[in-house]
């Protein structure tokens, strides 16, 4: 599941300075993926602040980059700033790009991540048709409750370990490189 390439394609994390990226790809996804995305029907604006507000310090958003270093699924992890022992996940992937498991792999650097900065609940939330997440969800065991319209996922990540911690370090070094092709990657698809 590491940053090697993955179909075309490969996973690392996001920097800061991609900001523009992400915008764009949460404007490439249909009225549908950004409703399963973000609870409901949202327009340009709202996206456009999301976009510029992530990335913060209690953010990391790993993403699935395609073979031109373009952004194509995106999976967040951010931190609860009242509880920092619990963060919320959210993911993306766009439609040609979905039934890959790309989601999958984006939720497990999701967890890997969670569980080396000591996150002991990780909370999912999302409308109770979208049976993709939920079953992402149930393949690492979240425990799933549905109320009225929407299911709140809770998982419980292990504890971290030497193992976690080189596993996300050897995922940091690769990403850089990768981060670094995927900027040459799309310079030269611009010009």
């Amino acid at each position: 599941m590491g940053s090697i390439a993955f179909q075309g394609g490969h996973y690392r994390k996001l920097w800061l300075v991609e900001r523009r990226e992400l915008l764009e790809h949460f404007l490439r996804l249909d009225a549908e993926g950004r409703r399963m995305r973000f609870g409901g029907e949202v327009g340009e604006e709202f996206i456009s602040k999301y976009a510029a507000a992530a990335l913060d310090k209690n953010c990391r958003i790993w993403g699935f980059f395609g073979p031109r270093g373009n952004l194509r699924g995106t999976g967040e992890l951010r931190r609860f700033e009242d509880r920092p022992e619990c963060a919320e996940a959210a993911f993306t992937v766009e439609t040609e790009y979905s039934g890959k498991g790309i989601g999958t792999g984006l939720f497990h650097h999701v967890i890997l991540s969670a569980r080396n900065i000591g996150i002991r609940h990780l909370y999912l939330n999302c409308l109770s048709e979208n049976q993709v997440m939920q079953a992402i969800a149930r393949k690492f065991n979240a425990e799933l409750d549905f109320d009225q319209g929407e299911v709140l996922g809770d998982l419980i990540p292990p504890g971290r370990t030497p193992l976690t911690r080189i596993e996300e370090a050897i995922e940091d070094s690769s990403g850089l490189v990768f981060g670094m092709l995927d900027i040459q990657q799309r310079r030269i698809s611009l010009s």
